[in-house]
């Protein structure tokens, strides 16, 4: 059944379809909460975030009457640009709207949102894979690379509270399988947060389409950052080449995403060492 529009006051049937629209690409985007959101940090103007890192000081064990050695601090920055533009549209035929026994307007924006929601959570995903660190021992999803992923996380000092293990539907049938994830004792809480299939280790495990089939990885939530500039809004104009009463709709917003921490611990300039992956 079709949601129906009850207007409170003198609100546009626009604003609450725009309000629908958030709301449907935030249930369909599943990666937003595993991420930093830094949507306070893109204000007007702005066309990148930068995040400072800063290299730490070395205590020294200074001789009794000699002088010690000053540390000087080197200051490098993750950049997540505001780039990503994303946009679809789509034309309401009143001629053909009027026959359909659905309401077409709100079935047409709550599918273009769960789109933009679904290309959220892909360019996620593509910002992860670049920036994840491979295991060491390619292959399918196993025990044993779960607890490296575990291992070189803590080492990297994540916040395991904040980590999650995201993996491809055929993956998760792999896993599925392992005894080690099947065993009460391994598999968590019988209390399973949203999205979450279980847990492994302690570390919940979501499963997402926007994976291939060989991908998984494991990832805390500071690693990557999202910046929403401009959230889902949505538009539309007169399109009387197709009929007095037509339509012609869009719906867009202006985010970026990017990977942090990168180059440092044991990962490369272009890895964080809070992404673990095999992909």
């Amino acid at each position: 059944m079709a949601d129906t529009i009850q207007n409170p006051g003198n609100i546009t049937k626009q604003d609450l379809i725009s309000a629908l629209v958030q709301k449907e690409l935030q249930f369909a985007a599943k990666l937003l909460p595993t991420i930093t959101n830094v949507s306070q940090f893109a204000v007007k103007g702005a066309k990148s975030i930068s995040f400072p890192k800063l290299t730490s000081f070395t205590v020294a064990n200074r001789a009794f009457g000699a002088a010690g050695d000053a540390t000087a601090l080197t200051e490098t920055a993750d950049k997540l640009d505001l780039n990503i533009n994303a946009y679809v549209a789509w034309l309401v035929d009143e001629s053909s709207a009027i026959q359909s026994t659905i309401n077409w307007q709100l079935e047409a924006a709550k599918r273009a949102a769960s789109a933009m929601g679904r290309y959220v959570d892909n360019q996620i995903i593509t910002e992860l894979v670049a920036a994840g660190v491979p295991v060491s021992t390619p292959g399918n999803i196993s025990y044993a690379n779960v607890i490296e992923m575990v291992e070189k996380l803590r080492k990297a000092d994540a916040d395991m509270s904040k980590v999650v293990l995201l993996v491809s539907p055929a993956q998760h049938s792999i896993l599925m399988g392992l005894d080690e994830f099947k065993r009460a004792d391994v598999y968590g809480s019988a209390n399973i947060p949203g999205g979450v299939i279980g847990f492994i280790l302690g570390v919940p495990v979501m499963i997402h389409n926007g994976l291939s089939d060989a991908q998984y990885l494991m990832y805390e939530q500071s690693s990557c950052a999202i910046g929403f500039q401009l959230g889902a809004n949505m538009s539309e104009q007169g399109a009387n080449e197709y009929g007095a009463l037509s339509k012609r709709v869009a719906v867009d917003q202006l985010f970026g995403v990017q990977a942090l921490q990168l180059d440092e611990k044991d990962a490369s300039a272009t890895q964080s060492p809070l992404i673990r992956i095999y992909a």
